[in-house]
């Protein structure tokens, strides 16, 4: 089992990739690029660390995929995210409580995500 999955916005046609437990993603950039790569996409890539990072500051970054591999040097951590897109994830993340259940989250916050009690707006 891979520790990230990734999937397309439907708000603004990014791709995201999620981590699916408490092990960051970052550590498979290269296999990350290779999925990005068979989707064939081509553009910026919001990465959610919610899983492995919880609700920290360094939570979003993005990278650019150049349609090969992910720009590394074009990291950047990101604090301004649209409420549109953070619905679409905690919906994502509703859908996948196994995977909230292996996070480095306090109990507390995996209730919250696990029964969707959190508002946007």
């Amino acid at each position: 089992m891979e520790n990230f999955d990734t999937f397309t916005l439907k708000s603004d046609g990014r791709k995201v990739v999620v981590s699916t437990s408490y092990v960051s993603p970052l550590g498979n950039i290269m296999k990350i690029s290779k999925q990005l790569a068979n989707s064939n996409y081509q553009g910026e890539v919001l990465f959610d660390l919610l899983l492995s990072n919880g609700f920290a500051p360094n939570r979003f970054l993005t990278m650019f995929f150049d349609g090969k591999k992910l720009q590394v040097n074009t990291r950047k951590i990101i604090t301004d995210i649209s409420d549109e897109v953070l619905a679409e994830l905690y919906g994502f993340y509703n859908e996948h409580p196994q995977w909230i259940d292996q996070s480095s989250l306090l109990d507390v916050h995996k209730d919250i995500l696990k029964k969707n009690l959190l508002t946007i707006g």
